[in-house]
């Protein structure tokens, strides 16, 4: 049983037929205020000079506050360091593995990636990071995780026609009824549509009685927004592409490795079902669903704590994933734009890697 929901999610989640009075934005923000996670609150960069400038005039008279005035005639320099993340350091791969003494260079296939030391806040590797990439299946981890955050998760969920009628085969049964959790687990250890269309349209119903799904993704670009994730933008609770041209979803590695990381935090049970092979889970009825894994690399990794995989045609091959490098040690590592096996290849390559810099 998922627990630390707070109170007003649970009053919510008890009014599932109920039309809230204020907007969606309203509903959302108020529901998410509270959880903003505290490494993404930084004082504004201008704020810090002025302040340190006054302090250097106390200290040492006006002759070292020149320079520290000086840099806040450049608008540009300090909006770009407050987008920036709060990371005090990042170890190119070259340099990384020579300081390691493993290799001499990491050679994946993905076009972008991102490895994020969580406890120390540190970027242990980095290739076109920001870029904006379909994120495919790895939508499915801020559907989880605004779904737990509307719904109870002992709340009941049944599965609409519309939801069977999304791409892929999962074994859901319209009008097949869930626990909330259970729903949440199938979802995302095997990378259901149904089942990530079916949370999306029982947490959307809370918001709004009319077009839920809808509704639903709107609050995901809300969340993303409050979370500091400026490269994501989510279309629909999937990830599948909504056309040979448009994908469901856009976003960055170094944004999925922030939302992984404000799981791992706030809402670690989400992910518990992500480290494991395969899991058994019944619907409410008793029809028990078998299902596996779709991250293919969840036995190779060592202190796996959880993952996300992701596939269509425009997105390529993507993964997510968060292990123990060494003794409660998080270490989260994202590749987009791979290929269908390269993903699998390029997230054990990295994973070594890491390890190999933090042992030093």
């Amino acid at each position: 049983m998922r627990t630390n929901v707070p109170k007003l999610k649970r009053q919510w989640s008890s009014g599932m037929n109920e039309e809230p009075e204020t907007t969606v934005e309203e509903n959302v923000s108020t529901l998410f205020e509270d959880d903003l996670s505290p490494s993404r609150k930084t004082v504004p960069v201008k704020q810090q000079l002025m302040i340190l400038a006054l302090l250097l005039l106390v200290i040492f008279g006006s002759g070292l506050v020149t320079t520290v005035l000086a840099l806040l005639g450049d608008d540009s320099d300090t909006d770009q360091m407050a987008n920036t993340s709060t990371a005090t350091e990042t170890v190119t791969a070259p340099e990384a593995l020579q300081r390691g003494g493993a290799n001499d260079d990491v050679t994946i296939t993905a076009t972008a990636a991102f490895v994020w030391d969580v406890n120390t806040q540190r970027i242990l590797y980095a290739k076109n990071p920001d870029e904006r990439l379909p994120l495919a299946s790895l939508t499915k981890l801020m559907t989880a995780l605004v779904a737990h955050e509307i719904v109870a998760s002992n709340s009941t969920i049944t599965i609409p026609e519309s939801a069977i009628d999304q791409d892929g085969e999962s074994g859901l049964s319209s009008g097949e009824t869930f626990n909330a959790e259970d729903l949440s687990d199938l979802t995302l250890i095997s990378s259901s549509n149904d089942g990530a269309f079916a949370l999306a349209n029982a947490a959307g119903a809370v918001l709004s009685s009319s077009a839920p799904t809808e509704t639903f993704v709107q609050a995901m670009n809300i969340r993303a927004d409050e979370l500091g994730l400026s490269q994501t933008y989510y279309r629909n609770p999937t990830g599948l592409d909504l056309s040979e041209t448009e994908a469901g979803a856009y976003g960055s590695a170094r944004d999925t490795a922030f939302l992984v990381e404000y799981i791992l935090k706030h809402a670690p049970t989400i992910l518990e079902v992500t480290n494991k092979t395969d899991a058994q889970l019944a619907s409410e009825s008793g029809v028990v669903h078998q299902v596996r894994n779709t991250n293919q690399t969840v036995d190779d990794i060592v202190g796996i704590l959880g993952s996300k995989t992701g596939y269509t045609t425009l997105a390529g091959g993507n993964l997510a994933i968060a292990f123990d490098a060494s003794l409660n040690r998080p270490v989260i590592v994202v590749v987009l734009g791979s290929t269908y096996n390269g993903r699998f290849s390029d997230v054990v390559h990295l994973s070594e890697y890491a390890r190999n810099v933090i042992s030093q």
